[in-house]
């Protein structure tokens, strides 16, 4: 097991990255279906595979790719044996590491495989010959670090702040509420979330609202639907139903023990 929290400290990626994920398939070549959610959060993937999609879009995964916002439920289609390695960054540093376009980035990803910084080369010819799955992991946190020191701070210290305010709100917070704790105006809000985020501060919060849902239907902590509806801001049942059809395609009682 890697060590994520001391990897990202190390590395001074606490700004940029929220978590590392490494998912790992071993048994004879088929095909593994991973389903996924919007979660709010755009990733770095290394992806060790023979063939892979991105789903529905039956778009071809490279080796190393950036994903973007994922708004609507998506699938990765990948053959076994498969290694991915993925870094989970916050919403703003997309924009503030790759300058990439975040709205067209949404349920999108883009190919990595020849990004670099203006010193810093590209690590996939690295990987791939690097056998320890640690020092793959370590390699792109490097390439990230670096890249990092390459941009400025104090702007984005602040799309940050706004992030985990609607984090620690669970989403239930108005955007009028979070611009007045921000000291800003509504307009620049969400002038920022739509430059480095890739959605409205009110879509993004919005999104949050459902991963504390659907966590909580997931884990069946509750007694009755009611129970997830009104400790999670929803008006009505009905109008939970809709949100979460809209986010899922499917209906709240079938997404228990999704996770």
């Amino acid at each position: 097991m890697i060590d994520a929290a001391k990897i990202i400290a190390d590395n001074d990626l606490e700004l940029f990255v929220k978590e590392i994920f490494v998912m790992e398939e071993q048994d004879a070549p088929s095909n593994a279906t991973l389903t996924f959610f919007a979660d709010g959060y755009p990733g770095v993937v290394y992806l060790q595979t023979e063939e892979g999609f991105l789903l529905p879009r039956r778009k071809a995964l490279t080796a190393f790719f950036l994903y973007g916002q994922m708004i609507a439920p998506y699938e990765l289609s990948i053959k076994t044996p498969y290694l991915m390695i993925a870094f989970q960054l916050y919403p703003f540093a997309a924009k503030m590491l790759f300058d990439v376009d975040t709205k067209q980035l949404n349920d999108d990803c883009a190919d990595f495989s020849k990004i670099r910084g203006t010193t810093i080369e590209n690590p996939l010819e690295a990987l791939a010959i690097s056998s320890a799955i640690s020092q793959k992991v370590a390699m792109i946190a490097k390439f990230l670090s670096e890249f990092a020191r390459e941009k400025g701070m104090e702007e984005y210290r602040k799309i940050q702040e706004a992030i985990q305010i609607i984090q620690d709100h669970k989403g239930l917070m108005t955007i009028n509420e979070l611009a007045a704790r921000l000291n800003t105006t509504e307009r620049t809000l969400r002038r920022k979330f739509n430059r480095y985020v890739g959605v409205p501060p009110k879509k993004f919060a919005k999104i949050i609202q459902f991963q504390t849902s659907l966590n909580q239907i997931s884990t069946g902590d509750f007694s009755k639907l009611t129970d997830v509806v009104y400790e999670n801001g929803y008006a009505d049942q009905s109008h939970f139903i809709r949100n979460m059809k809209k986010f899922t395609g499917k209906r709240p009682l079938q997404l228990k023990n999704v996770h």
